[in-house]
């Protein structure tokens, strides 16, 4: 009976939380959906979503996904500086047939950017990968950041 009534809060917290706003799916179906949002401020997170397409020169499905998924975070993390910086921002990804060969951003956006949370990754039926990160906004604020509107 201890054991129950000490689950009891945890069970509500999660409740809680699962009933906040966060960005929803954009798969359906095994493919990227018609509709989706790419960023959602709200009160405590930024969210980002980043996509990574699969390279066919890779010979076994679980390169294709890795690759994918690291393609996918490096997509999200320039999304995050961009929303976070504005179109001021010292960012590169290399695109190749729609599949990122490389990502850099201005190392200055790193630490900040380093502190995204990957909350979900979800995998097309082409091998493609897409994420949703978020970056607490307790994070932008001690770095003397606003950001967004909340929605």
């Amino acid at each position: 009976m201890r054991k129950i009534l000490l689950l009891i809060p945890l069970l509500c917290a999660l409740a809680a939380a699962a009933c906040g706003p966060t960005m929803k799916t954009a798969v359906k179906d095994g493919k990227i959906a018609p509709a989706f949002n790419d960023t959602l401020w709200d009160k405590d997170y930024l969210w980002v979503r980043g996509f990574g397409a699969a390279n066919p020169n890779h010979t076994t499905d679980s390169q294709r996904r890795i690759m994918s998924r690291e393609a996918a975070i490096a997509h999200a993390y320039q999304r995050a500086t961009e929303v976070i910086y504005g179109s001021n921002v010292e960012a590169e990804v290399q695109i190749i047939d729609a599949v990122s060969q490389g990502s850099t951003i201005d190392t200055s956006a790193q630490g900040l950017i380093s502190q995204m949370e990957l909350v979900s990754t979800e995998f097309l039926d082409d091998g493609g990968c897409a994420v949703i990160m978020r970056l607490p906004r307790a994070v932008l604020q001690a770095a003397g950041l606003t950001g967004g509107e909340q929605k």
